[in-house]
């Protein structure tokens, strides 16, 4: 950084004057009043007939030695000021140099316009920048090196803050002179006066032409990838990861199951209301926050019409425009399920009665009997058999029978408790599992379901018919009892019965029962 002369030698003459007025004036004030006392003091020794000459001397001597005194403090003030001086100059060089190195690593240059002189200063990183020399006639008109595309955009932005003063930043790109196109941005801070007109304008100028290109890239590739995401067939779905996983993307088969159209802000979109149950969101976020790989998982979702259906979704977590998401691929399994579920039902359920098969009777009936060993609940079984039915069979035909067998199921489920178990494990057989009964308990429904299903009744061409059943009781006895043993002594029981006459209960360790009243066909 240059000085002007008349800055230094004011600078220079600054300590002198200092040093005049702080060290000769009162030198001269303490040589007066020594002159008025040594002219006293010659005067007295002139009356004792002294010579003067030496007074006068002395005096002379004086009045130099102060004057050699002041002059050297002067030059010593002078040196001081001029060392300090220097080392100011070579801070601010060092500083200078600094700013210009920290400039042109971070690529950004300043300038600064004044209104009223209309000089401008632009910064050697500003001019690098620009591809411009310092005394080039350009810079005074900026406007010139923007992008034609660009210039309103410019344009705009300044004039708006000229108006109201302020400060402004606007990306835009120039055409430097060597056919070079940089992206810029361009930051500055406009200062009025009372009357709000612009007196000063200062700013920063930064190449961001590496940022811009790659967030363009990212842009194309982004575009592509929403392509490739709309003409996906199926559903999809991208969340913000945090507390309320905004939705980031939805691509048209997302938008038309969900009904998104309606959102032009997906932030007003609580994506809770797009689970069946609000806690399906946070299970399935829950999951997924403890593992890295692909989840999928089946659950209840619901459309843009409320209506309820099952998803298999496919969740796993991705990096998403900057940001930490989720991605969802849902598919509609409710016909599927619906298929899944009546197999389930054929291979589990009788097709006649929709009882229990035999197979799902003695699974369930195995895992009960686990549970009534492990918290020593014991449980009891009913075996149940229409009298007669092969003779009803043959009788009335296979139609009949059909509709009896169902009448006898609906009757047995109606006797017993929700949670006890009830199937028909073959021919005209019904099995119940009392859970957690007593053979009292067992023997009390079994009477029950007799007394019910004698006062069923049932036409055949005009007549009217009853039937009776038969019913074995037994108990888990031991904790070696499995279920099949305990089936075992029902069976027996009901043969018992059986050889009894019929329509009656026997129950394990009983006599026999009587016939309970009743008509039998």
């Amino acid at each position: 950084m240059r000085f002007f002369p008349g800055i230094a030698v004011a600078g220079c003459l600054k300590p002198i004057l200092h040093v005049i007025l702080h060290t000769l004036i009162p030198g001269i004030s303490v040589l007066v009043c020594f002159g008025v006392r040594a002219q006293s003091n010659i005067e007295i020794l002139y009356e004792y007939g002294e010579p003067a000459a030496n007074s006068y001397s002395l005096l002379v001597w004086l009045v130099g030695s102060l004057l050699l005194l002041g002059f050297c403090a002067a030059v010593w003030f002078y040196l001081a000021a001029r060392r300090q001086l220097e080392a100011r100059e070579r801070q601010f060089e060092k500083m200078t140099v600094r700013l210009k190195e920290a400039q042109s690593i971070a690529r950004i240059g300043s300038w600064e316009r004044d209104f009223e002189t209309g000089e401008t200063f632009w910064s050697a990183e500003a001019l690098a920048l620009l591809g411009v020399p310092r005394n080039s006639d350009i810079l005074q008109h900026y406007e010139r090196l923007v992008h034609p595309d660009d210039v309103d955009l410019v344009t705009e932005t300044i004039a708006s803050a000229y108006f109201k003063g302020g400060s402004y930043q606007c990306d835009h790109r120039v055409l430097c002179p060597d056919g070079r196109e940089k992206y810029l941005r361009l930051a500055g801070q406009v200062f009025v006066d009372k009357g709000q007109s612009p007196v000063r304008e200062t700013g920063t100028l930064q190449d961001i032409t590496d940022r811009k290109l790659i967030e363009m890239a990212l842009q194309k590739n982004e575009q592509k990838l929403h392509s490739i995401l709309d003409a996906v067939p199926y559903p999809i779905l991208i969340l913000e990861s945090g507390n309320n996983y905004p939705v980031l993307y939805s691509n048209q088969g997302a938008s038309d199951l969900f009904g998104l159209e309606q959102y032009t802000d997906f932030s007003e979109l609580d994506t809770r209301a797009l689970w069946n149950e609000p806690e399906g969101r946070t299970e399935l976020l829950e999951l997924l926050e403890h593992q890295n790989d692909l989840l999928e998982t089946e659950l209840v979702m619901k459309d843009g019409a409320g209506n309820s259906f099952w998803a298999l979704v496919a969740a796993n977590k991705m990096d998403f425009g900057g940001s930490q998401s989720v991605f969802l691929s849902i598919a509609n399994i409710s016909e599927r399920k619906l298929i899944q579920q009546e197999l389930e039902r054929l291979a589990t359920l009788d097709s006649l009665t929709g009882l229990l098969n035999r197979r799902s009777f003695f699974e369930n009936a195995q895992k009960e009997s686990r549970r009534a060993l492990r918290y020593g609940q014991p449980f009891v079984l009913l075996m149940l058999d229409i009298d007669s039915f092969l003779s009803i069979n043959d009788r009335y035909g296979h139609d009949f029978s059909d509709n009896l067998l169902k009448r006898m199921a609906i009757t047995t489920r109606l006797a017993v408790r929700e949670e006890d178990i009830v199937g028909r494990i073959g021919g005209e057989e019904l099995c119940v599992l009392l859970v957690s009964a007593e053979l009292e308990c067992g023997k009390i429904i079994a009477d029950r379901i007799c007394s019910a299903w004698s006062k069923e009744r049932f036409d055949f061409q005009g007549q009217e018919l009853t039937f009776t059943v038969s019913i074995g009781v037994a108990q888990q006895a031991e904790r070696s009892d499995s279920v099949f043993d305990v089936f075992e002594r029902a069976d027996r029981c009901l043969f018992q019965a059986k050889q009894s006459g019929r329509n009656r209960v026997v129950v394990h360790g009983d006599t026999p029962a009587s016939p309970r009243v009743g008509n039998s066909a």
